[in-house]
């Protein structure tokens, strides 16, 4: 028999909270324009509704940075973990608070300055980001951006490393050229990749327009909060520790029994692969420059995806889990990838060796706030959030509640087996 749960319907609440688009005009949010996870005021609904000030958090999927980053604007000390590079320095930027307007408006002049008189071949000194898609090439079908749009971004990526000689301020300016990278280009992020934007072929900036881009946001959004931030003094410093790296191998660096409170959104069981999604960043700002590389950073991801391969896993146990695996198994379907359900199966042990952590890490009387969304394949819906309760208790946790949050579109494949997805937060206490 499976275990039932205090099932709470929260779409009311959450519905617009559990949408980081509340968060494009946000003070610090606004630097970059991220698609996935919640916005600011999830964090302080939280923080509303517990009966204790909490004095150290966790956050194991840092993405762009919304929890150590609100955390820490109310004083709070958050250990975070990203493995992305990219995200993982979007959230230390966001986190900085040792920016100055007149260093930062020195920086600006002198980066305008050299943008004014660009090198003819700027290629001969900046490198081109790796693959074979970036720019058109003999026999191209599509390229990702056109030749005035590469150029005019190398043209500030060069600024920046031969102007900005602080790397506080490198990285600031680094974010802000990321900022401006998918406006630039000839994609759109469409759910789980990167697609043509329509007219793409003759939709061509200039060189010049790429550098107006670039400052006209260090101008305009930069400007206004590196304004706030010189005016302020924070009690805790969040940047310091927020860890670039796979937390299921680095979570050792968070001390046993301090943790009172995690909030988090790990990547959901849809078979999504964020390096897809800003591939662009990670290329474009360097931060991968190989195919080796870029393998290597997908095998530190949790396995949510089938972009790398995982070997055999075999199923935790769970009763909800193996149940759902069974009934795939008698779909008589053609599938578009036979390592969906090992995915399945490894993503389910990942989440058991966290909280199995999780409950090293805990204090008596902290509480967990986990965002996650159900999934389907061959026509079968998986019941991630109940499933992820049964392994918090079997960790030594007791699951106060399910909340739904709100109700999430299905695949193509699945839609016309499946109506919406549920998408919930999960409260769990630690006692």
């Amino acid at each position: 028999m499976y275990k039932d749960y205090k099932f709470i319907d929260c779409t009311e609440k959450y519905h617009s909270v559990m949408q980081f688009d509340k968060n494009k005009n946000v003070f610090v949010h606004r630097w970059y324009p991220f698609v996935e996870g919640y916005s600011k005021e999830f964090i302080e609904d939280i923080l509303g509704e517990l009966p204790f000030a909490p004095t150290c958090a966790l956050e194991p999927f840092c993405g762009s940075g919304t929890t150590p980053v609100e955390l820490q604007n109310h004083g709070i000390k958050c250990y975070s973990f990203e493995v992305s590079p990219f995200m993982h320095l979007l959230s230390t930027v966001k986190l900085g608070r040792k920016y100055n307007v007149d260093t930062f408006t020195y920086y600006v002049k002198a980066v305008t300055k050299k943008l004014s008189r660009t090198s003819r071949n700027i290629r001969k000194i900046e490198s081109l980001p790796f693959g074979d898609t970036i720019v058109k090439k003999e026999q191209s079908k599509k390229w990702n951006f056109h030749d005035t749009a590469i150029d005019g971004i190398l043209d500030v990526r060069h600024a920046i490393r031969t102007i900005v000689d602080n790397d506080d301020y490198k990285n600031l300016f680094t974010i802000a050229l990321a900022s401006i990278i998918i406006q630039a280009s000839n994609m759109f992020r469409n759910g789980k990749c990167l697609s043509y934007k329509k007219g793409w072929e003759t939709r061509i900036f200039s060189r010049k327009d790429i550098h107006n881009f670039f400052l006209d946001r260090l101008n305009s959004i930069f400007t206004e909060d590196i304004r706030i931030i010189s005016k302020q003094n924070p009690s805790v410093q969040n940047s310091e520790i927020c860890y670039l790296g796979d937390v299921r191998k680095n979570i050792q660096q968070v001390p046993d029994r301090e943790v009172d409170l995690i909030i988090t959104s790990p990547p959901y069981l849809n078979s999504r692969d964020y390096t897809d999604i800003y591939m662009l960043e990670l290329k474009v700002l360097q931060l991968i420059n190989s195919y080796e590389e870029l393998r290597e950073l997908r095998k530190n991801t949790l396995r949510s995806h089938v972009q790398v391969p995982y070997g055999k896993v075999f199923p935790i146990a769970n009763e909800r889990l193996k149940n759902s695996l069974l009934e795939m198994s008698n779909k008589e379907l053609n599938t578009w990838n036979t390592d969906i359900t090992n995915m399945i199966c490894a993503y389910f042990e990942d989440m058991q060796f966290l909280f199995s952590e999780f409950a090293k890490k805990m204090h008596k009387g902290g509480v967990i706030y986990f965002n996650v969304a159900n999934s389907a394949y061959y026509g079968v819906e998986v019941p991630v959030d109940y499933i992820i309760a049964d392994i918090a208790e079997s960790c030594g946790f007791k699951v106060r509640e399910i909340r739904k949050a709100r109700d999430l579109k299905t695949s193509p494949q699945q839609s016309d087996k499946i109506g919406k997805l549920r998408e919930s937060v999960i409260v769990i206490d630690y006692q």
